[in-house]
């Protein structure tokens, strides 16, 4: 008898029959199988998981960087106010993707000098473009540190299900790069009265004091999110861009320095029924509206706009996102019986254009995080009574007819 069996006899029940002691030499770890002991678990799947967050760190750490920008007061005599953030390298012609509120005041001022911090070594950088409503701004170093590695971008329509695992990569206060692991909690568009541009990912890790603009990866690597706003602390979640909508946004940036929308000109409302289910209806088309040129009407069903199935209005948002000026697409509805195609060109949203909602994305109160404002939670609490309408018609009132 080995010693191990022997011990095992002698500290439980002598009297136990020995075959139903079942060793797994791999995870070195055994179970008991008589009445009153539960069995343990095999620790090889978590070791799995533990070997592959410290494989993702390792070789995705070089890519982290520390933003660091100066904002001199209007009182030259008052120390410059200076912000930190998150962000991590895109291309290996040093463009960094990191959060506007790194590199704007709330009040739009930009910053007089922005930083990188690589590997604790400071790189002068210049900002290239920004866009407040999703809270993004791409940077560009004007000297390469020595050894860095970059994120991908990808153009994928995917995004993690609800319940997956992501591991964020951060640059907290004045730490060095540092892991989190968390969960995708929801996807969604608008919290309390604040409606998104494009669905975020919603997940139960809160941003510390510079981490906003830090990307998430799922596990097998790829870039999911950034992030770009914290949830009130009670909530101890936070919101991400998902990737392809942070693409559409650097896309711009690097060849305009300005983000410009699509806009077709309706607003639309949820409508609910016995016979349908839930359906989004057109309720308003603006005059020489793109949609009004188009012969869309008051009270068509969207179906479909280019290749996004429409079932409510995050679908519909997500479609919107992605349209750029000038383009053609296709918009599917169903008007009383029958289904019919239009095809609409897509016109650039100017600031007198309808667009009735508040900002999409909350200002910070400071630079060392990305905090929705603090009525937040009141907003939220009040979401049920109040209509909250967007851009192109993007609205979350809900209306029950029972036929």
């Amino acid at each position: 008898m080995s010693p191990l069996r022997h011990w095992i006899i002698s500290n439980f029940d002598p009297e136990f029959d020995e075959a139903e002691v079942h060793f797994t030499p791999i995870a070195r770890s055994f179970f008991l199988g008589w009445h009153g002991v539960a069995n343990a678990q095999e620790e090889g799947d978590f070791f799995s998981l533990q070997r592959r967050l410290i494989e993702l760190f390792e070789e995705n750490k070089g890519a982290i960087v520390r933003v660091r920008a100066r904002f001199q007061k209007a009182d030259e005599e008052e120390r410059p106010q200076v912000v930190l953030g998150t962000g991590f390298f895109i291309s290996r012609e040093g463009h960094v993707l990191t959060n506007a509120n790194a590199t704007h005041l709330t009040s739009g001022q930009k910053a007089d000098r922005i930083s990188v911090e690589h590997n604790g070594i400071d790189y002068a950088a210049e900002i290239l473009g920004s866009d407040a409503s999703t809270n993004l701004s791409l940077v560009k170093v004007d000297t390469l540190p020595e050894n860095f590695n970059f994120l991908h971008l990808a153009d994928s329509s995917a995004t993690p299900v609800i319940g997956s695992m992501v591991i964020r990569l951060s640059a907290l206060f004045e730490f060095g790069p540092s892991p989190r692991l968390g969960l995708v909690t929801g996807l969604e568009s608008r919290f309390g009265n604040k409606l998104f541009r494009v669905p975020y990912l919603r997940t139960n890790m809160s941003l510390g004091p510079g981490e906003g603009g830090s990307p998430l990866l799922d596990l097998s690597g790829k870039l999911v999110a950034v992030s770009v706003a914290n949830l009130p602390p009670d909530l101890q979640s936070s919101y991400a861009i998902p990737a392809r909508a942070a693409l559409r946004i650097r896309d711009e940036l690097l060849f305009s320095q300005d983000v410009t929308y699509g806009w077709l000109g309706f607003d639309v409302q949820m409508r609910t029924t016995t016979l349908s289910g839930a359906q989004v209806v057109i309720r308003e088309i603006f005059p020489d509206a793109p949609a009004e040129k188009s012969g869309l009407l008051v009270d068509d069903v969207l179906l479909k706009i280019g290749d996004q199935q429409i079932h409510d209005t995050s679908d519909m948002d997500n479609a919107l996102f992605y349209l750029r000026e000038g383009q053609f697409v296709t918009v599917k509805v169903l008007r009383v019986t029958e289904e019919i195609d239009f095809t609409v060109r897509v016109a650039p949203r100017s600031q007198d254009q309808p667009f009735l909602a508040e900002a999409r994305i909350p200002e910070a109160d400071d630079g060392n995080e990305t905090p929705f404002n603090e009525d937040a939670l009141e907003q939220a609490a009040e979401s049920d009574a109040a209509t909250g309408e967007g851009e192109d018609g993007a609205t979350t009132e809900t209306e029950s007819d029972d036929q």
